[in-house]
């Protein structure tokens, strides 16, 4: 592999790693989708004109954008959900252990080292 392609696959592969990071404070409600779609469109067209330089970049961009931006909006309604929910532990399945979950031992059941005679 010409190493050009190869630093470009790592740009993309480090710049994409970023996409992850939490939001800012006040950020706006679709900040992942944003992000999303701008690096993406970045990365894309990076790989793109990589492998064909002729025109490639132009649709590197437009597959990375939309691929950016549909994990992005699938990210952004995930963080939506937690927020709904008040977080992900207090929707009242984790608050506390199943019953009976957490129970001492007590030893084998009456009877069970003792078979009924035949």
């Amino acid at each position: 592999m010409c190493m050009p392609l190869k630093l470009t696959l790592l740009a993309v592969a480090l710049g994409l790693t970023t996409a992850c990071a939490p939001p800012p404070p006040g950020a706006p409600p679709n900040y992942y989708t944003t992000g999303g779609v701008l690096m993406g469109a970045a990365a894309g067209a990076a790989v793109g004109h990589a492998i064909d330089p002729t025109g490639g970049a132009v649709t590197g961009a437009l597959g990375g954008a939309l691929i950016g931006g549909a994990v992005g909006n699938q990210m952004d309604y995930q963080n939506q959900e937690i927020n709904r929910r008040g977080g992900y532990y207090n929707d009242g399945y984790y608050s506390s252990p199943p019953p009976r979950y957490y129970r001492r031992y007590s030893g084998p059941p009456p009877g069970y080292y003792n078979p009924p005679p035949y």
